[in-house]
Order: C-alpha cells, then sequence, then structure tokens
C-alpha cells in the first residue's frame, strides 16, 4: 500500500534545540532516502488530525462523513499505525471507530459504527458496521492488515482494507481468561489495550486486567507468553511465563525481543527465547534518566511503544513525555513533552511541544506519529 511521497535531497537539519535533536535520533534511523512530507518541517511537531484543545461531544447519533482531518473533532485518540507517506490510522476510544487520514489529509471511518450501537459477538457485517466498546491500541502487519485491540468489548480484530471485512483475533465481547490451546475466536479475554504482529506470524496481546501477554498463532490458538495473572514484579531472568506483570500497557517487536511496557511496574520489560528480564526503569514511579543509561530511568505509568531500526519510543504517560532509548547503548532521553498539561501550540520543535496526554505512538520510515489523547489531536514529525 504506497501512497504519495515528495522525495528530496538530504540536506542539513534546521536550526534547532539540542533536546530537539536528541528527541530525533538522527543516527538511530537507520538508511535510505530522506523524505520529507509535503507540509511538514524537519524536526517540528504538525497537527494532523483533530481540532487542537476542542474534544468532540457526544451526541446521538454520531453522524458521520469523511472530511479534512484537521477540521474534524476527536473525542479521545488513542492507538495509531502509520505509513511512510504520512498516512495513518486511528483509533478515537470516545467515538468507537477507527479513523483513516490520508496523505493528503482527508479522513474517513473505515471500522467502527460508533456511539450509537449494542455490543455483540463475532461481527458479521460490514467493517462500518462493526460495534466497538471502545478501540485502543493498533498495528499494521507485514500483509498491510490492520490488528485492532478493543478494549471496551474485550476483542481482538484483524481489519482487511483491501477484502473490506473483519476477522475476529481473539475474545467473546465478555471480561474473562482465555484457556491455553483454545480457539481465539471463543475465548475471553480482558481489556487487550496493546496488539502486535511479531516476526513469527503471530498476534501478540496485552491484556491489562488479566496481567498478560497473551499469543494467537497461525493455527489460531492461544499459547500464554508473559505473566501468571497475578499482578506482582518478579520473574526477571527466568521464564517469562512465570514471571509477574502489572497491568501491561504496551508492546513492540524489534527484530527476536518483543518489549512489553509494565505500566503498573514503571519499567520496560523484555521478552527473549521464551525469559524475560527488566530491560529500562528501577520499578519506581518518577522522572529521571535523560542522558543516562536506561537502568537508571524512571517513567510514571508507561504505555505505548513503537520500535524502528535500533530505537524504541516509550509514552511516558504519567511524565506527559515520549521518551526515546537507543538499543545498544542502552541510552535514553526525552522525544518530545515537556511535562506541562497544556497541550503545546502546533508547529512547535517536538522537544518543546508539550503533550496534554501521550497515548499512542507509531513509526513508519522518517516519520513519529503520536496521539495527544488530553489535546484531542494526533502530531506528526518528520526529519
Amino acid at each position: 500500500m504506497r501512497r504519495l511521497v515528495r522525495p528530496v535531497r538530504r540536506n542539513a537539519w534546521p536550526p534547532v534545540s539540542r533536546l530537539a535533536v536528541l528527541g530525533l535520533g538522527i543516527a538511530g534511523w537507520g538508511c535510505g532516502p530522506t523524505e520529507v512530507l509535503v507540509g511538514d518541517a524537519p524536526g517540528v511537531a504538525r497537527v494532523v488530525a483533530g481540532v487542537l484543545g476542542a474534544p468532540y461531544e457526544l451526541a446521538l447519533p454520531d453522524t458521520i462523513s469523511a472530511g479534512p482531518a484537521g477540521a474534524t473533532l476527536l473525542g479521545a485518540p488513542v492507538g495509531i499505525a502509520g505509513f511512510e507517506d504520512g498516512s495513518f490510522y486511528l483509533a478515537d476510544r470516545v467515538r468507537r471507530r477507527v479513523g483513516f487520514v490520508s496523505a493528503d489529509g482527508r479522513l474517513s471511518w473505515p471500522v467502527g459504527r460508533g456511539v450509537l450501537c449494542t455490543l455483540g459477538g463475532a461481527p458479521s457485517v460490514l467493517p462500518s458496521e462493526v460495534c466497538l466498546g471502545g478501540p485502543a491500541g493498533l498495528a499494521l502487519a507485514p500483509d498491510g492488515t490492520l490488528l485492532i485491540a478493543d478494549a471496551g468489548a474485550h476483542r481482538v480484530f484483524r481489519y482487511d482494507p483491501v477484502a473490506d471485512r473483519v476477522l475476529l483475533v481473539l475474545g467473546t465481547g465478555a471480561a474473562g481468561v482465555a484457556v491455553e490451546g483454545q480457539p481465539g475466536a471463543g475465548s475471553p479475554t480482558d481489556q487487550p489495550v496493546a496488539v502486535a504482529q511479531g516476526p513469527d506470524g503471530a498476534v501478540y496481546v496485552a491484556e491489562a486486567r488479566n496481567g498478560r501477554v497473551v499469543r494467537v498463532g497461525a493455527d489460531g490458538l492461544v499459547r500464554l507468553v508473559a505473566g501468571t495473572g497475578d499482578a506482582g514484579d518478579v520473574g526477571d531472568g527466568g521464564p517469562a511465563r512465570d514471571a509477574r506483570l502489572a497491568n501491561p500497557a504496551g508492546l513492540a517487536w524489534s527484530g527476536d525481543t518483543l518489549y512489553v511496557a509494565d505500566a503498573g511496574n514503571h519499567r520496560i520489560r523484555r521478552v527473549i527465547r521464551d525469559s524475560i528480564f527488566s530491560y529500562a526503569g528501577v520499578g519506581a514511579a518518577g522522572f529521571r534518566g535523560d542522558g543516562r543509561g536506561v537502568g537508571e530511568a524512571l517513567f510514571r505509568s508507561p504505555g505505548a511503544l513503537a520500535a524502528v531500526g535500533s530505537l524504541l519510543l516509550v509514552a511516558d504517560r504519567g511524565n506527559l513525555r515520549v521518551r526515546i532509548i537507543r538499543v545498544g547503548p542502552d541510552s535514553i532521553d526525552t522525544f518530545g513533552g515537556t511535562g506541562a498539561s497544556e497541550p503545546g501550540p502546533d508547529q512547535l520543535e517536538i522537544g518543546r511541544t508539550a503533550l496534554a496526554g501521550p497515548a499512542g505512538l507509531a513509526a513508519a520510515g522518517r516519520a513519529v506519529f503520536v496521539s495527544d489523547s488530553g489535546g484531542f489531536v494526533v502530531r506528526r514529525v518528520v526529519r
């Protein structure tokens, strides 16, 4: 699925603050031609969906139509999945829909009927008629399909935009705990908030209230990956299945490593070949670590994760910041957010842009997307 981009010659960055340069991690973005999206100044956060500071007010019926993304009110933009050309999917928890913003800035709503619907079992209608209870995490699969974690209705879907259909991956619509070895479609889950497709082709799901990470393989069966279901912060260095997590809230794959945002323990953990290790954070809430090693960092309820090359982006929700980790050197800095709760203005350097509620992250090529839920907008940064 390719969309129009405008190639430009590689040139120097404009003068920006040291914080903004650190946040974008120039050296870590990998190779390939530099692409600057039309209308985006390098290193600057631009609002690409929603009206800054203006929330969608619940109205019934929730009438909806396609239109300019920058003129459409959003209720609570959370999950994001983006493309290199600047287009992206967004999950709006309040509007209970998944939208798509094209490269030319037009917003449509391919999945979800909206707020006026009754939750039921497996969908048997068009994607636009599926009743979502509160879509949260999104993730793109290599085949171009979109994974949707519907936390509010305890289900995980796969949306195929080519066939225009939605398939149930996990869940029944009621909260519960899936039994290993059972088909995912028809097995319960409880508040799935993050989703990712692994290199093995399986769908990985962070179950917030179950305190686990599970996978649904190509055979459609559920397997436990990490967490016993009992909240805690033990198990590092041992089997991931025997570890305890507390409110896992974000997932990201990088090579053969699965990163997990263990929100209740204020740390990032990683699963490598079925073993789990503490990676970033000391296990206490706070804000510390910029310019230091990840083992000294403090987070406050980390959520969404996004991996690109040797970089790992973390939505440090309680600190109203997005942090960036350089894997290998294992150093950490602030990418965006100042800690101020009033959302920053449009088209300001990302390092100086206040984020009122960083809820979702996506990275594609040289574009980074941040859903600023407290500001009711989605922001995009490119180099």
